[in-house]
């Protein structure tokens, strides 16, 4: 009986091209999926984030409109540079900011129900992501209304963010 195994192998060179992808990314941002697909239960990811760039805060803890509730932890390993992830209560107080630094190894987890952005404070900001799937346009993030969407000016909100 034959059986079908999938894996992936990134190292500096596959850091190198996502820098270079992300430097083109009018979100100044570019990601590496390690996993196979989007249907796959869990999600390993590479994000390359670069100084600048806008995550607008977030839960993954969504209710549908046909009643199902998804709950999508997610965890981060500081792998190049330095970031920031800022948690949020449910009115857009900040309730915490946790410096990740690669040359400490940090590691953070984020639940479901936590809003939460990641701030880039080096040039360039790699982590490391795992994160619960699939993934669904629609079903993976729910946007915290207090604060701008990626389309509208959000420039001032980076450099507050940046000096907390």
């Amino acid at each position: 009986m034959e059986t079908n195994y999938s894996f992936s192998i990134e190292d500096n060179d596959t850091l190198l091209l996502l820098k270079k992808e992300a430097d083109k990314s009018p979100r100044k941002r570019a990601l590496k999926k390690m996993h196979s697909s989007h249907d796959e239960e869990l999600h390993t990811m590479i994000n390359v984030l670069k100084k600048g760039t806008y995550i607008q805060p977030h839960n993954h803890f969504i209710k549908t409109n046909v009643g199902k509730t998804i709950r999508k932890g997610e965890s981060f390993l500081a792998i190049e540079g330095k970031g920031k992830i800022i948690l949020f209560d449910n009115n857009g107080e900040i309730l915490k900011v946790i410096l990740m630094n690669a040359e400490e190894k940090t590691m953070v987890w984020v639940s479901a129900e936590q809003f939460h952005t990641i701030v880039a404070l080096s040039e360039y900001f790699i982590i490391f992501e795992n994160k619960t799937g699939p993934w669904k346009e629609n079903e993976d993030k729910f946007f915290h209304a207090k604060f701008p969407d990626e389309n509208e000016s959000h420039e001032e909100l980076i450099k507050h963010w940046e000096e907390l």
